[in-house]
Order: structure tokens, then sequence, then C-alpha cells
């Protein structure tokens, strides 16, 4: 009687241990991205996936929607708010919203050089994650998007040269900012009317990461660049903390480094696809208005102006000076 009684236990134990889900514990994640398929985003994302379901037996699931199907940044954080979707991959407007203080790194004229960027991102990688959970999101992995340069129809080489021209203005705090403080009336358009706008001669003056002006054909309107790196862009993988309190937690070490590890190797492939994209252009007859130091002063001087309106509201304080810090210790000044 007693050992029946203590099957019937063991079986009830195992019953309600089965009915509680935990041998079977599952988990889907379904993100969302601008990045088109055969990008090399797409790519990292896909190799990710692979990996994570492969490595927990397909108790996490990956979802991808690529190419902006789930719509804009801004509709896929409402889609994420909603629980629609889990999280995404991100490289313009939503990394601002999920981690505010990563604008700095993106501030015009901060970074002079890739070594620069790697050291700071290192130094300031632990802050911004720290930044993005006490916004409701997990940094799986932070990744490059590139520096941006000013292309235009006509020569681009000094600042009054840039004002003399029809302006994009993109729907940026940091961006508005810098054209007031410079005298430099913009014109906005939407990223997919842009190259209409430079065929018509509406738009003159644009800004963008090499492989992407290439991508969207600017190549084919554009007749010089200007080579000073006028700001430096992040992107990344970003979980909503709903979306990671899914991931079963014997799973999320696994998760955490797969995706931070593919989003370290993409960095390297998205440095080398805008140094081709330069020597493409270059190949077009694109001409390059070489930076001077005279230029990047002039340049400097009108970002300074403009950082004392973004200093506590698109960024905060602590934000700049640990990035400054970082920069004197870097540069040994």
């Amino acid at each position: 009687m007693a050992c029946s009684q203590s099957l019937l236990g063991a079986v009830a134990l195992l019953a309600a241990w089965l009915g509680s889900g935990t041998a079977f514990a599952q988990a889907t994640l379904k993100l969302a991205t601008l990045a088109p398929e055969g990008s090399i985003w797409m790519q990292a994302l896909h190799d990710a996936k692979t990996e994570i379901e492969a490595t927990t037996a397909g108790a996490v699931k990956i979802k991808i929607y690529p190419g902006g199907i789930m719509g804009s940044e801004k509709d896929v954080l409402f889609k994420i708010k909603t629980g629609q979707l889990q999280g995404g991959g991100f490289m313009g407007y939503a990394i601002g919203k999920i981690c505010p203080d990563s604008s700095a790194l993106m501030f015009p004229m901060v970074f002079r050089s890739y070594e620069e960027v790697d050291q700071a991102m290192e130094k300031m990688r632990s802050y911004l994650d720290a930044s993005a959970r006490a916004n409701g999101y997990e940094a799986m992995g932070w990744t490059e998007v590139g520096f941006n340069y000013a292309y235009g129809i006509k020569p681009i080489a000094t600042l009054d040269q840039l004002r003399a021209t029809k302006v994009w203005g993109l729907d940026s705090p940091m961006l508005i900012e810098l054209f007031a403080a410079a005298h430099i009336a913009s014109i906005p358009a939407n990223v997919t009317d842009v190259l209409t706008a430079l065929a018509t001669g509406s738009l003159e003056t644009v800004f963008g990461p090499p492989t992407a002006a290439v991508a969207v054909q600017w190549h084919t309107k554009i007749r010089y660049y200007n080579t000073m790196r006028l700001t430096y862009a992040v992107g990344g993988i970003f979980l909503s903390s709903t979306g990671w309190n899914m991931v079963p937690p014997a799973h999320r070490e696994t998760v955490r480094s797969v995706f931070d590890r593919h989003c370290r190797l993409l960095s390297p492939k998205v440095r080398k696809s805008d140094i081709e994209a330069l020597d493409f252009l270059r190949a077009q007859g694109v001409v390059p208005n070489e930076e001077t130091s005279e230029v990047r002063a002039a340049f400097e001087e009108v970002a300074n102006a403009a950082l004392k309106k973004v200093v506590g509201t698109v960024f905060s304080a602590e934000a700049w000076d640990r990035l400054q810090q970082c920069l004197k210790d870097i540069r040994g000044s």
C-alpha cells in the first residue's frame, strides 16, 4: 500500500512538472528590422537565429520580419509596446528612443577615427546597456551603422558652400540644432523621396553612410562628397523587457552571447562595405572635397554651439561627460 501511494505520488509530481511546461519551455521571439533581405545586417540576424535555435534545441525560436514589412522603426516600437513584437534590429530612430544616451556617441564631430570608436564603445557599453534596461529594453548586441558623410550636386568643401545649397533636413533634434547653429536652412523629405529630389534639384546636399548612399542610388545624381566624418551612427539588436522574460532562464546567456557575437562580427563587415562604397563613388567620378583643419575647426565650433541645446534633453549630461572622459583617455589629453 505504501509502495502504491509512493508511486501515485511520483506520478502526480511528474504530471505537475510536465503540466507546468518546465520540460518543454519554449519562447518565440518576433523581431523586425528595416534591413532588407540579402543585406549584411539580415545575414547576421539569420546566422544568429540559426545558431540560437540549434544551441537551445528549439527552446528559443526566432521569427524575423525584414525590409520594413512591419513598418518604420517608430511603428515597430509601437508593436513592441503592444506585444505584437518582442524586439528588433535597429539602425536609426529607434536607437535614440530605446537608449537615449547612445545619442551622445552620434553627436556631430565626436569621433575622429575608427580606433576612437572601437575603444569608446567598449568603455561605454555597460553604461549604455544599463541605460537601455532602465528604459525597458535589453541590449543583445551593438553594431556599427557607420560614419555619415555629406554628398552634393555642388561642391561642399566649406560651411559657406554648404549653406549655399538646398540641404536635406532630417527629423533629428541634434541635426535641427546643428543646422540652426550653422545658419543652414534645410528642406525636409522622406528618405524614399531623396533620389527624386536630387534628380529634380529640389535637394542638392544629403547625408548618410557610404554603403547606404550607393544602395539607394544617390551616387547616380551627386557629383561631390566631403571626406569629413560628420557623425557616427550605432545600431543593435534589442528585446523588450517582456520579450527577454519570455526566454527560459537556462537559455538567456546563450541568446545574449550569440546575438552579441554576431553583432561584433558584423561591425568590420559594415566598415569594409563603407570603405568599398567610397572607392566606388570616386570610381564613378564623384569628386572628394578633402577635409582641412580649418574646415573641421569651423564645423566643431558649430557643433559646440548646438551641444548646449541637446545635453540634458536629447541625452544626459552624465553620458556626455563619460564619453568625453573616454576620449581624453584614448587621446592621452
